[in-house]
């Protein structure tokens, strides 16, 4: 079996502010996050990576890693060609590669960076046996946002750091929120997440955050059995809405309606076109983010004309 061709390995130390402009090459491109967070920009996505994560950059794929898209940060990296046909059948996609949680593989890089360049058999055998483990832990690790799933919007078309805040939102909906928390929660600087975020989704975080919470009462009213009378302000303020002049601007927004609007075309009966509405887009299946604040908003016309967007 035709061994690897290793171009080079070493550890590399990235400081705060590096930028590496968009470029591409004819050679795989493996990275290992030793410490610290770094972000690679590939094929209109961001691809996050924390420590004891790796990424797998295949020929012909231009990547990046924008301003701020990390803190200090060490990493390993590897750079080879694939003379082995098998491999080529399985790797060679111009696919990007992820895996999160691989700690265990630190040792192989270290072993790699340190003996690539030995022509000893032994030595030799066991670079190639090493890097040949650490590519098929790509096979049968989680490779994907598998860990980062949101219940109220379809995340799949995102990218991976579009995944994880749509993930982080959802886990902290009960709380305050507060960017710079959720950027040090990601290991990101916070105008690097905006503008990704934005880049993607054509809202801002911060919307997003009104617009989840706001489904989610929503949500809870329906599991109430649509009873107008139901204290919504003790809703609003489990999900941090404790000032009740901003809470009626922001249900007003995402809803079309205020509260007190809403409450009253909840009692036209479980048959009136408005709770006929409300209750599809509950059950309807999740959409993209845009697609979801459009059947949010609809429930105005509803409430008016019966009429469903």
């Amino acid at each position: 079996m035709e061994k690897l061709q290793l171009i080079w390995s070493g550890e590399t130390e990235l400081a705060v502010g590096w930028v590496l402009q968009p470029h591409t090459h004819d050679f795989f491109h493996l990275a290992y996050v030793h410490k610290g967070q770094l972000s690679f920009f590939a094929d209109d996505q961001d691809y996050p990576l924390t420590e004891g994560s790796l990424i797998l950059l295949p020929p012909g794929v231009i990547h990046a890693v924008p301003e701020d898209a990390h803190n200090l940060c060490t990493q390993y990296e590897v750079l080879f060609r694939m003379a082995d046909p098998e491999l080529q059948g399985i790797f060679n996609t111009k696919k990007v590669l992820v895996l999160h949680k691989a700690s265990h593989l630190e040792p192989l890089f270290s072993y790699i960076c340190m003996h690539y360049k030995n022509t000893q058999p032994v030595c030799a055998a066991s670079v190639d046996t090493f890097l040949r483990t650490i590519l098929f832990s790509f096979l049968t690790g989680k490779t994907s946002s598998e860990e980062n799933s949101t219940g109220y919007v379809d995340a799949v078309g995102y990218s991976p750091l579009i995944q994880r805040i749509l993930s982080q939102v959802e886990k902290d909906s009960d709380r305050k929120y507060d960017l710079s928390n959720l950027a040090r929660t990601l290991g990101f600087n916070k105008n690097y997440l905006c503008t990704a975020f934005h880049r993607e989704t054509g809202i801002t975080i911060s919307e997003y955050v009104n617009y989840h919470r706001i489904r989610k009462i929503l949500i809870t009213l329906q599991y109430n059995g649509y009873n107008k009378d139901f204290p919504l302000r003790e809703i609003a303020d489990q999900y941090g809405y404790v000032n009740a002049s901003y809470f009626n601007r922001v249900f007003k927004k995402y809803t079309g309606m205020t509260p007190t609007e809403f409450m009253n075309a909840l009692s036209g009966g479980a048959d009136s076109p408005f709770q006929k509405y409300y209750t599809e887009y509950l059950d309807l299946k999740r959409y993209p983010i845009k697609e979801s604040l459009e059947y949010m908003q609809g429930l105005k016309a509803a409430s008016t004309t019966g009429a469903i967007a």
